[in-house]
């Protein structure tokens, strides 16, 4: 493998000074940002929205991935988003269905068509979408070949799947990431919902940093909460690298 990028997942907050205060911290030791629009589907500021303020705000080669949940817009509204990342100089977009709204009733775009619009209109803001690989194989298999530019694998690291997702990835010149979610003291009980197999301690960051670095493009580190366990866990990535 070539270049190994390592992102870090920039937790939402409802003030932008203390976003800035926290994505300069994070991107001292990332190389990019990644946005969460949403999570779980509860309200929290638009990711495409911080993304756009966080470019204009800070040095302008900071790079950023922004998130858009389906679930909450349409059509038409998602590819004008794509339009003004674009425009803005947000140079990847992530499209997924997301966590059913708390709010209002649930859209009915997908992932698949909305790129393929974007595709359609010559935009040139790269397209990712989201790989769960509880699913079954084959069915993993053919969303890698939506088109996608880049596709973000969800829990857990260890999947022997992650091979073949990378190797079907990379045929069609698409980038593979891996969400890597350190579980804290902090965060335990906000994580609580999810198999522990599917979480990475902090002891364990460096091994599944080197494991991956032969095999996909980058990891996002995210430690939901816990900022400083988050920092830790860059910092032992970025020894693995």
């Amino acid at each position: 493998m070539g270049y190994f990028e390592l992102i870090a997942e920039l937790p939402p907050k409802r003030s932008f000074n203390k976003i800035v205060s926290i994505a300069s911290r994070l991107i001292e030791l990332a190389d990019s940002l990644d946005v969460p629009d949403a999570p779980l589907g509860y309200p929290s500021p638009s990711s495409p929205v911080v993304s756009a303020a966080l470019k204009a705000s800070m040095r302008n080669d900071v790079d950023i991935i922004a998130h858009l949940r389906l679930l909450d817009t349409a059509h038409l509204g998602a590819v004008n988003v794509a339009m003004a990342m674009e425009s803005l100089g947000i140079s990847r977009l992530l499209l997924l269905r997301g966590d059913r709204p708390s709010i209002g009733s649930p859209c009915s775009a997908t992932p698949e068509d909305v790129a393929a619009t974007i595709r359609g209109l010559g935009l040139k803001v790269k397209v990712g979408h989201l790989l769960s690989l509880a699913k079954p194989v084959q069915q993993v298999l053919q969303r890698v070949s939506s088109g996608a530019d880049f596709y973000v694998v969800t829990r857990p690291w260890r999947s022997p799947l992650i091979g073949d997702v990378s190797r079907a990835a990379h045929q069609r010149n698409a980038k593979v990431y891996v969400y890597l979610v350190v579980l804290s003291k902090a965060n335990a009980e906000l994580l609580s919902s999810i198999p522990r197999e599917e979480l990475v301690m902090p002891d364990e960051v460096k091994e599944a940093v080197s494991a991956l670095r032969e095999r996909v493009d980058g990891v996002i580190i995210s430690s939901p909460r816990d900022l400083e366990s988050q920092l830790r866990a860059l910092r032992e990535a970025r020894s693995a690298l």
